[in-house]
């Protein structure tokens, strides 16, 4: 069972991370208004997605590895995203949260979901020549692991 090394007293079994990331692939793809937007993100490939967001949370929570972005990803998620679908994404990474971990674990992954939501909330919102510069702080910020001290 790893521990993450912020807070020895939270435990996170692989199969709970794997069941959350079930559940919010689930949800998203359930969900009228964010399914068109991922099925230009993501296509058919939902498991490789699953994986993806798997290794985030994993580099997020045990500080082992930095996390793998596809920068070009990232690009187009920006392109097709906007704040109300960033928010949701959110609301439903808690929800699953709550469903699928203890409280206080919980807790540590509506951190990152957070965390998530106001980076790019305040990178879908802008238009124009600062868009390409916002998203490359993102992307670096997210890549450099930035979001593994928060916690």
């Amino acid at each position: 069972m790893p521990s993450p090394p912020f807070a020895p007293s939270i435990y996170f079994e692989n199969a709970d991370i794997n069941a959350l990331v079930r559940e919010f692939s689930e949800r998203v793809r359930a969900d009228m208004d964010l399914r068109p937007i991922c099925d230009r993100l993501v296509g058919n490939r939902w498991e490789d997605a699953e994986l993806a967001i798997t290794g985030f949370l994993h580099a997020s929570l045990f500080l082992q590895r930095r996390p793998q972005i596809d920068q070009d990803w990232l690009v187009r998620a920006v392109q097709a995203l906007d704040r109300p679908a960033v928010d949701r994404l959110s609301d439903i990474l808690l929800d699953c949260a709550l469903v699928s971990l203890p409280l206080h674990s919980a807790a540590v992954i509506a951190e990152i979901g957070d965390a998530l939501k106001r980076l790019l909330g305040d990178v879908v919102s802008r238009e124009g020549p600062s868009l390409e510069r916002l998203v490359l702080q993102v992307y670096d910020r997210l890549h450099s692991g930035a979001l593994m001290n928060r916690f």
